[in-house]
């Protein structure tokens, strides 16, 4: 039985794929790690994931398989393979779309994706990772799917397509460029490629529509952040700065997105372009293709929500590198060998940024319990009677243990603290002391000393003078933004 799993080629390399994913992120699966917002569906106690839960901003289907699998809880080990699985899939449908039939061409150009540190933006909260990796599968299926002249597989291509927009919306630039990079690899007539495309305009036209009757029956949150989109107006306004964002996304790092992997990548886009753009048609599709990967930047609201977010280029410029590395692989000779080179340069440089990421996350994440449990024991100790506890500012403790320079913060990568804005009783069950509160200040009562306090504060932790109590609070300015937002809301 398991000789006639290893002999079928697909299987071979969808095995491959799993276990290079669980691989590079077993020490993940073993500390069932999680990130801020998380905390309560982790638990599954207050809260638990249902069908509507992602309602609320337009996100239908992105818990369908949380309830449906282990109805809404977030289990150990379980949820990280079976989203490794559907990634894994992911990948095997990708390279069998874009029609690349040899083994080890197709192992390397599926891992560049799977792999890339793109991935750690939806890492960090383990209550996404099942529909948003089962998204990647639904999307490479749907364009298989769409390549059949019959109705009834453009309709299940436009299914699935809607679905993959109903957990993520930004799949959209994925369904375009591993369109485009399909018929740069495999050339045909213009009316074929228009002929082929239908089902993602119909998918993306029936999303808007849907959306909007959504928003009709007031299922979703209209003007939520996420759902904000712009005029046509504003849309040929911007058009100069994102023309600019196509570029500077090729080089500009992030944390764990070095400037090694982004000149590598860069290195391969050339190499790859250089090869393969030798008529109009190809250079148009290269071109749609590049601006496919900033398409939700330009469409939001809120682009300063989603330039270089890594949530967003997993499903954009991911695909694209792994386009281009596709286009290269295709040539025979020193052109192809030049193509295997950079790929595993790539891969290997990704599993080192992704397992250096579990280490720092891990550090950062016991750190923070530790000041939380610090704080909270020993304001215990000194006071008989409970006093509130305010911290001024959260702060993040993962960027202590990460060297590497970069030029963009990621929240989800580094910069986020891993404790929902310090809340104890996010942490906790059946004990915690009154909630650590940033920001809002919470305080109800303000004395003539406390009030002074923090009019003049100036100086943060650990400074002494960031530190203030009395019988009714504790409080500590533990950032300079902290101490900014708190006295702006001061009763002056």
């Amino acid at each position: 039985m398991i000789k006639r799993f290893m002999d079928n080629q697909n299987l071979k390399v969808w095995f491959i794929l799993f276990c290079a994913l669980n691989l590079t992120f077993f020490f993940y699966l073993g500390t069932f790690f999680w990130g801020n917002h998380d905390w309560d569906w982790v638990k599954g106690t207050s809260q638990v994931l249902s069908l509507n839960t992602g309602m609320f901003e337009g996100r239908y289907a992105k818990f369908i398989l949380n309830v449906i699998l282990f109805g809404g809880q977030i289990l150990p080990l379980l949820n990280a393979f079976v989203a490794f699985g559907l990634l894994a899939a992911g990948g095997l449908l990708l390279v069998k779309y874009w029609q690349i039939d040899e083994k080890y061409s197709q192992i390397i150009v599926a891992l560049m994706p799977l792999l890339a540190p793109f991935v750690l933006g939806w890492l960090y909260f383990p209550i996404n990772i099942l529909g948003n990796f089962a998204a990647v599968a639904l999307v490479a299926g749907g364009l298989i799917l769409s390549q059949n002249d019959s109705k009834v597989s453009n309709i299940a291509a436009v299914i699935c397509f809607l679905i993959a927009l109903g957990v993520y919306p930004s799949v959209m630039e994925m369904m375009i460029i591993c369109f485009c990079f399909r018929y740069i690899l495999k050339p045909t007539t213009i009316v074929m490629m228009l002929k082929k495309i239908v089902p993602i305009a119909v998918a993306l036209i029936l999303f808007k529509l849907l959306l909007w009757g959504l928003g009709r029956l007031n299922f979703i949150v209209a003007d939520y952040y996420n759902l904000k989109t712009v005029s046509m107006t504003e849309l040929l306004s911007r058009t100069p700065q994102m023309l600019k964002l196509v570029f500077s996304q090729l080089i500009t790092t992030l944390p764990f997105l070095n400037i090694k992997l982004k000149m590598l990548s860069a290195i391969t886009i050339m190499v790859a372009l250089g090869t393969s753009c030798r008529d109009v048609k190809k250079l148009t599709l290269w071109l749609a293709a590049l601006g496919a990967t900033i398409l939700s930047t330009w469409l939001t609201g809120t682009p300063e929500e989603t330039a270089y977010m890594p949530r967003v280029n997993f499903y954009g410029l991911n695909f694209f590198y792994a386009g281009a590395l596709a286009v290269l692989l295709q040539n025979k000779g020193i052109k192809k060998n030049i193509g295997y080179i950079l790929g595993l340069a790539i891969i290997c440089q990704s599993m080192i940024m992704d397992i250096s990421a579990q280490k720092v996350w891990y550090f950062g994440k016991n750190a923070e319990e530790q000041l939380v449990e610090r704080i909270s024991s020993r304001l215990e100790a000194k006071n008989s009677k409970r006093v509130v506890p305010v911290i001024a500012g959260t702060l993040s403790l993962r960027p202590r243990y990460y060297t590497d320079s970069y030029q963009k913060e990621s929240s989800y990568l580094l910069n986020a603290p891993f404790m929902v804005r310090h809340i104890p009783s996010g942490m906790f069950n059946f004990y915690a002391i009154s909630p650590l509160f940033y920001g809002q200040s919470q305080i109800s009562e303000i004395s003539t000393s406390l009030y002074d306090f923090l009019k003049t504060a100036k100086r943060s932790y650990p400074a002494l003078e960031s530190i203030y109590q009395d019988d009714l609070y504790a409080v500590i300015l533990l950032t300079p933004e902290g101490i900014s937002a708190i006295q702006a809301q001061m009763p002056y």
